[in-house]
């Protein structure tokens, strides 16, 4: 079991009256949701999508989304003396301004990961499973060989620019001898880690014998400019214990910290109203299948979130704490995925050929479930009325053949 990244409590209601405004923005959309009371139930009153250009900040998209969903509802969602959503104005009744705005973004690719390991099972295996729990695309791999040679290695790392190199070996063993394939291969690798420009080397996580880690990163320091080196648990530290959860959080939240260096990024986050934060649409949607595995009083929920550029599987399990995260290919399905309970709940397209509609289960056709969830944080009684009458259709077998779009 993995934690949800970044968990927020969605039982304790903070404040649930006003005009709630969510900003999603994507590697290809920027999205405005309108969230409004009407007839003493949240509704989501409206909404707009626009495709981001290459040729504008990710604030200046924001705000045109807001300016086209204020024209297309006759009412101010930006304010532009104050270069952010519409907070506050001189008329409340005629003009009323918005109690709360939340945010929730991907906005970059997948994080870019090379994987080094002594052999192609055990540890390397291992960290693959970890692997599969961050969103990140595995651009190489290497494995101790009598012909690995630190040159050619190193113009394979060039042009595949990694941005992580997942280091792993051994079992958690103190015996020197142990440790000496290691030691080989951490001089390699510090070898092809010279050849790379400065600016270039990816960021190390090592996930090996831990008694190995400081002579590990010593090998690997070499060349001008210092190592970003990151010490974590062995994904194996002894034959048969995986322990793959440490390395797939440390890989997402690097991902994040990088989503969040984005320009633009700070100035989304600096409009989101207390108590609300900047949070990860991933992250979102396996709090949604949490949220809705609680409200919907099931023992387990297995979602999908269906993205252009990857599908996320979560296995929530309601006796145990945190969620399973299995990132994929879009339309792809893993062996090990069909051991998974059904697919219930999907935000996104359906793939109904790979995942048929069960006997009981929802489906976002829009794909905003996971934007519109970040209100939950100022308002989770508004979040799940809006879920139940406006986002989360229910489906069933028997319905599923009749007026599929």
């Amino acid at each position: 079991m993995q934690p949800a990244i970044q968990p927020q409590d969605l039982t304790q209601p903070v404040h649930s009256e006003g005009t709630l405004l969510a900003l999603g923005v994507t590697l290809d959309t920027t999205t405005a949701c309108l969230l409004e009371n009407v007839s003493g139930l949240y509704r989501l009153v409206g909404w707009e999508t626009l495709h981001r250009r290459i040729d504008a900040s990710i604030p200046s998209q924001c705000a045109a989304t807001c300016r086209q969903l204020g024209d297309k509802l006759g009412r101010p969602l930006w304010d532009d003396e104050q270069n952010r959503p519409w907070l506050q104005g001189e008329d409340p009744i005629g003009q009323p301004p918005l109690a709360y705005v939340t945010a929730g973004i991907t906005p970059r690719p997948r994080l870019r990961v090379w994987l080094v390991g002594l052999t192609k099972g055990g540890s390397l295996a291992a960290a693959r499973q970890a692997l599969a729990s961050a969103p990140l695309e595995l651009v190489g791999m290497t494995t101790l060989t009598t012909d690995l040679q630190s040159g050619h290695w190193a113009t394979k790392l060039i042009d595949a620019q990694p941005e992580v190199l997942v280091v792993v070996g051994g079992h958690d063993d103190a015996d020197a001898e142990v440790q000496q394939w290691l030691n080989q291969m951490g001089r390699i690798t510090g070898r092809a880690l010279e050849r790379m420009p400065p600016g270039q080397r990816p960021t190390v996580f090592y996930a090996g014998n831990r008694w190995a880690a400081e002579q590990m990163q010593q090998l690997l320091s070499v060349g001008e400019g210092p190592l970003r080196f990151v010490t974590l648990g062995n994904v194996l530290p002894a034959p048969m214990v995986v322990q793959s959860t440490e390395l797939a959080v440390a890989l997402s939240r690097h991902y994040w910290r990088l989503a969040q260096r984005i320009p633009g990024v700070e100035q989304l986050s600096s409009w989101i109203t207390s108590p609300g934060r900047l949070v990860n649409l991933e992250a979102s949607f396996a709090q949604l299948v949490q949220l809705w595995m609680d409200y919907q009083q099931l023992p387990v929920l297995h979602g999908l979130y269906c993205t252009p550029h990857w599908w996320l599987h979560v296995w929530a399990v309601q006796a145990q704490q945190g969620v399973v995260l299995r990132f994929v290919k879009p339309n792809f399905c893993p062996p090990e995925l069909l051991t998974w309970p059904p697919v219930q709940v999907v935000s996104g397209a359906w793939p109904m050929a790979l995942w048929p509609p069960p006997q009981r289960g929802w489906w976002d056709r829009s794909g905003m479930a996971p934007l519109v969830t970040t209100v939950g944080q100022v308002a989770p009684m508004a979040l799940l009325q809006v879920l139940e009458n406006d986002l989360l259709e229910p489906r069933h077998r028997r319905q599923a053949n009749i007026n599929i779009e």
